[in-house]
């Protein structure tokens, strides 16, 4: 196993509810797999599980996959098989995205400063939907792109995780 940039959806082992994780790892460390493939594996499972778990509970939302986080094909399409939406920060991401059969309307371009040629780009291939966080990046946006469906980056005072780095003035709120 030589990690997630080379393993394809195929390489998943989905256990049945009878079988022990503990039988599944045992069997692994006789193959000689490597107990690092293992871990690998089981957490890609995770993944797949809880994507396939979300398009069902959330039917009026979907997961934006950030493509910046791991762009290997083998994990964008099998994010593109389950439905996942993509979060694309550049005009090469969303060339990518769209190379593997990704309807425009499953992508956000959200990028703090876009380039207007890239809003054009997005424009021209249908991605609609843009970030923005401050006033200047949504004039950019408007004028770049008329039929743009603009979302606003907000500062959350009540996440647990607070990303302080991207965040509108107050004055522009």
């Amino acid at each position: 196993c030589k990690g997630l940039q080379t393993m394809d959806s195929s390489g998943i082992e989905v256990l049945d509810s009878r079988s022990k994780i503990e039988t599944f790892i045992d069997e692994k460390i006789k193959e000689r797999t490597s107990v690092v493939c293992i871990i690998k594996r089981m957490l890609w499972g995770v993944l797949v599980l809880l994507l396939s778990l979300s398009n069902v509970q959330y039917i009026y939302s979907r997961p934006f996959y950030a493509v910046k986080c791991n762009p290997t094909a083998e994990v964008l399409r099998t994010l593109v098989a389950l439905g996942t939406g993509f979060d694309c920060a550049s005009k090469r991401e969303i060339e990518k995205v769209l190379s593997l059969g990704v309807t425009p309307d499953r992508i956000i371009y959200a990028n703090t400063t876009k380039p207007q040629s890239h809003i054009r780009y997005g424009s021209a291939a249908g991605v609609d939907m843009m970030t923005f966080d401050c006033e200047e990046e949504l004039l950019k946006i408007s004028t770049s792109h008329s039929k743009a469906n603009s979302r606003a980056s907000l500062k959350c005072h009540w996440c647990q995780f607070p990303c302080w780095k991207f965040v509108p003035r107050q004055r522009t709120v």
